[in-house]
């Protein structure tokens, strides 16, 4: 008999996605960044939380359901700005990062031989 139990292919995904932020999370030389991965799930877990707590907020009298949408929108606004920004940063990080290993040009100017023109 079969003792492992038949998995989907949306199980095996997501399993292969764990798999993979918890590798970059143990990866202790620091050479791949995890939070590139992570903050598309903290997004996703964050606009649910505002969303629910939008709708509760709707609910609780005249003008949290003026206000809710309104300020679910400006939070949607906000968020998504700061997660482009935090992106942004890392993608910068690893575009410099082959510069910094790549070798430094010598100065076409020697030590020295410049010569002052004040005197």
């Amino acid at each position: 008999m079969n003792a492992e139990p038949p998995s989907s292919s949306a199980l095996s995904s997501l399993w292969q996605q764990i798999r993979a932020v918890l590798d970059l999370v143990l990866d202790l030389s620091f050479k791949r960044f995890v939070t590139p991965h992570l903050v598309r799930m903290l997004y996703v877990l964050s606009l649910l939380a505002a969303l629910m707590y939008a709708v509760k907020w709707m609910f609780s009298g005249f003008w949290g359901f003026i206000m809710a949408p309104v300020a679910l929108l400006f939070y949607l606004i906000i968020a998504r700005v700061t997660v482009e920004l935090i992106l942004a940063i890392f993608r910068i990080a690893e575009h410099i990062a082959p510069m910094a290993d790549a070798p430094v040009a010598k100065s076409a100017v020697k030590p020295g031989s410049f010569t002052d023109p004040v005197k």
